[in-house]
């Protein structure tokens, strides 16, 4: 029997370690833990930054696009200040990518999710703003590039009106020219933009893979490029920009390489390669040059700015890549066979634990095989294969349990295996694929080796009819289930395509959705939906009968912020992306005690074998001898507090010394 001094120093530990709290939330279902965090929020740190500018004195201004602010830093890297947080009101953004800083220090961002622009002091003070959602003359659908000529006139990329559209320095609207084609002086998803010193426009043109040249009006000049790695070819350009001498800075983003041209387009020389080390680039977006001719590029996969001279030697570097663990708006989540929770992060996925232990990550920006390009879903079958909806780049990868590339299918079109931006996928418990794609607004169906079946739906709002699906979720009966985004609704059909039923309209009531994006069905039937505009989750029953719901806007534990995806395991335990707060969140039926961190303990114990046994008591990330120590001095407290499985190692039903004498011979 354990001395009365042992139990006195029991409650000492109990008062000055207590454990966390559950947090319950409405409905049913209780919090039981978290992981991730934002790529870096700090001075000089940045999450996806996408845009880059420079004064006339050497300063650096960058659009830090995932924390929805500018940061600016002097010629030598060193932090100045910062300014915006997420927001519409002036001087907040959504998602900002071009910046642009005319010769008297202004500074112009394109606030691409709030679709409008922005200027400034160079301090970061509001001065004013122009522009709304819509297609007349001086509106914006989510512009994303800006540039500023010598005399202070303003050229914006207004990428999803597929124009650019000219203003003067206080946003009054001069001209505009552009639309959606293939021919000169036409745009498809045009991305970034320059001025040089005469006055001419160069427009980085995306989709048509091209460099495109203008005078100020807007009169079609010349053209160059086309879809390859060779010389003088590109892969999806984002970026561009000029210097003094007329020569033009492509940034070639899905050949992870800068090319230079001279101002007719004649190529002149290239740099970098894909990778993480200096001089290497992983979806690099934004490119400036100084009036000293250095070249900055904006390596936003990697989360750092890079700085060059003008023949391509480094010279240095601000930022950091991500840590594994760490986030950048999660989509995509599934949960295989044996419990591994698998995220869709940005460019890569990352699996872990049911607790959040990191176990693997693999991908990276890019077109080739394992590559990703702003990839959306994910799904993984019995077999613990994973599939994933490799949105930008139209297609489906295969990868085994480890990350191994195994196959790809797809690419860009409307006729049967081809895709329009395919953003859910699910998987069957035959392994068949079932694939929403989204901008061809239809369900695809094929075999897991990747040969088409079938297809079913059309643009619309009748049934059977999709707007923008992008949640997809099949049943143990083989029932599939839709997250109809666009109109705000759940359908659910027959394997073979057959509708079903369908429920839901926009609102914020019980059963009503805005913006539902990620799906899910447990063991039982019972229909999970991420109602991403109303930061909460709903549960439905198999007929789409509200069971209840859960979560509001906010950065608490049980709250959210743009969550996207959800998934649920074999025993019932629900996981969220929460994207807006980069991180995932655990909800376990009520009832059901949530795994806490032990008094004694640094953090919550840890499943590092996958198998429900939670034998890192003390949280700290490794099974050693401390375990032993902390389950010892806390095995009432354990039997009292946790889920009794988890910790009982020697499998008796019950928390007992042998339990103890399994965690030390297991070591």
């Amino acid at each position: 029997m354990r001395s009365s001094h042992f139990w006195n120093l029991v409650c000492v530990l109990l008062l000055l370690c207590s454990g966390v709290p559950a947090v319950w939330a409405e409905g049913g279902y209780v919090y039981t833990t978290q992981w991730g965090s934002g790529w870096g929020s700090g001075s000089g740190q940045f999450d996806y930054p996408a845009g880059i500018a420079g004064d006339s004195t050497g300063n650096v201004y960058i659009t830090d696009t995932g924390n929805n602010r500018i940061q600016k830093f002097s010629s030598t890297g060193a932090f100045l200040t910062t300014w915006g947080s997420e927001g519409s009101g002036e001087g907040q953004f959504s998602d900002p990518t071009g910046i642009a800083v005319d010769g008297a220090g202004n500074v112009y961002v394109a606030d691409t999710g709030n679709s409008r622009i922005q200027k400034f002091s160079s301090t970061g003070a509001f001065i004013t703003q122009w522009g709304s959602l819509g297609t007349a003359d001086g509106q914006f659908r989510y512009p994303q590039g800006i540039a500023v000529d010598g005399a202070g006139t303003i050229y914006v990329l207004d990428s999803g009106n597929n124009r650019v559209q000219k203003f003067s320095s206080a946003g009054v609207f001069i001209t505009k020219w552009g639309s959606f084609d293939t021919t000169d002086g036409q745009f498809r998803y045009p991305l970034g933009i320059a001025v040089d010193g005469a006055g001419n426009v160069y427009i980085a043109d995306y989709g048509n893979q091209r460099i495109q040249k203008f005078d100020s009006n807007g009169t079609f000049i010349i053209k160059w490029g086309s879809i390859g790695s060779g010389d003088g070819q590109v892969q999806f350009p984002m970026g561009i920009a000029a210097d003094g001498a007329g020569n033009v800075y492509v940034a070639d983003t899905y050949n992870s390489r800068i090319q230079k041209f001279d101002s007719s387009g004649t190529y002149l020389m290239k740099w970098g390669s894909d990778g993480s080390e200096d001089g290497q680039f992983c979806g690099l977006i934004g490119v400036s040059v100084d009036n000293a001719g250095n070249v900055y590029v904006a390596d936003a996969s990697s989360n750092r700015i890079q700085k060059f001279d003008a023949t391509g030697t480094f010279i240095a570097k601000i930022g950091a890549s991500p840590e594994n663990g760490q986030f950048s708006r999660p989509t995509g989540l599934a949960v295989d066979g044996a419990g591994t929770v698998c995220v869709v992060d940005h460019y890569r996925i990352q699996t872990f634990s049911s607790t959040g232990a990191f176990i693997t990550q693999w991908g990276r920006y890019g077109s080739e095989d394992g590559q990703l390009g702003f990839p959306q879903g994910i799904a993984a079958d019995g077999a613990g294969t994973i599939y994933v909806a490799d949105s930008n780049n139209n297609r489906i990868q295969k990868f085994d349990s480890s990350g191994a590339f195994v196959a790809t299918w797809g690419g860009y079109g409307s006729g049967n295996g081809q895709f329009g931006y395919p953003q859910g996928i699910a998987a069957d418990g035959a392994g068949t694929i079932y694939v929403a794609d989204s901008d061809n607004n239809r369900i695809q169906k094929f075999t897991s080796s990747g040969t088409f079946v079938t297809t079913c739906g059309t643009s619309g709002s009748g049934e059977g009819q999709f707007s923008d699906p992008t949640g997809i979720a099949v049943d143990g009966a083989g029932n599939v289930y839709v997250a109809d985004s666009g109109n705000n609704r759940i359908q659910k059909f027959t394997s073979s395509g057959t509708f079903v039923t369908m429920w839901g309209i926009s609102g914020s009531g019980e059963g009503q959705f805005s913006d539902p994006t990620g799906i899910a069905v447990d063991g039982a039937g019972n229909v999970y939906v991420v109602d991403s505009g109303n930061n909460r989750i709903q549960k439905f029953s198999s007929t789409g009968t509200f069971i209840t719901t859960w979560g509001i806007s906010g950065t608490a534990d049980g709250q959210f912020s743009e969550p996207q995806g959800v998934a649920v395991d074999s025993a019932g335990n629900v996981y969220v992306t929460d994207s807006g707060n980069n991180r995932v969140q655990k909800f376990a039926p009520a009832g059901t005690p949530p795994v806490m961190i032990v008094p004694g303990g640094s953090a919550v114990p840890h499943d590092l074998n996958n198998d429900g046994l939670y034998r890192d008591v003390d949280g700290n990330g490794v099974q050693d001898f401390n375990d032993v120590v902390v389950y010892f001095n806390q095995m009432d407290w354990i039997a009292e507090n946790e889920p009794v499985p988890a910790f009982d190692f020697n499998k008796n039903g019950q928390i007992d010394f042998n339990d103890i004498v399994m965690l030390f011979n297991e070591m």
